[in-house]
């Protein structure tokens, strides 16, 4: 029983996540008229399967990096119960964001998923050091690393068109 309400629980988390993302990629080209809707939404939807079919490939990692091994003893994070909770806040999270239109991450949502059952089952007791290398630390440093490659390859892009780099 445990196992089909994980399995289902799975399809909440990625049709909140679907919900939430699956237009993000596109909405710049829809917003600045460079395709129309339709196109746009397409596009979309195919690179979004895409992005599923290539997640096939990465599944082990991702399962390694929410499982919550690390964050609590591996006996609380190898319970089914434990992922069950950890997906349904993160899927109620980003559904209920999603609907009354405010941002949300869907990595942001299962790390505090993960926190929160976390909290519940053991209490303070959360390596919150393995939360600061694991989670924090990149969630803060990926963008900066962004604003990083952003500069570096306009400044390419703009000297190979033949103007000034900067």
């Amino acid at each position: 029983m445990v196992i089909i309400l994980l399995f289902l629980t799975t399809l909440f988390v990625a049709y909140a996540n679907g919900a939430n993302d699956n237009f993000k990629g596109v909405a710049t080209l829809f917003g600045s008229q460079t395709t129309p809707y339709k196109i746009a939404i397409a596009w979309a939807t195919f690179t979004t399967f895409l992005g599923s079919v290539a997640s096939i490939f990465l599944a082990n990692t991702l399962i390694k990096n929410f499982s919550g091994k690390g964050l609590v003893p591996d006996a609380i994070a190898n319970e089914s119960n434990f992922h069950l909770a950890v997906a349904i806040a993160a899927g109620l999270t980003v559904i209920l964001a999603t609907l009354t239109g405010f941002p949300i991450s869907t990595t942001h949502a299962l790390t505090g998923g993960l926190v929160g059952a976390g909290l519940v089952a053991i209490g303070l007791k959360v390596n919150f050091a393995a939360l600061g290398s694991a989670f924090v630390l990149p969630l803060l440093l990926s963008p900066l690393v962004a604003i990083g490659c952003g500069l570096v390859l306009y400044g390419i892009f703009r000297y190979g068109a033949g103007e000034s780099w900067y």
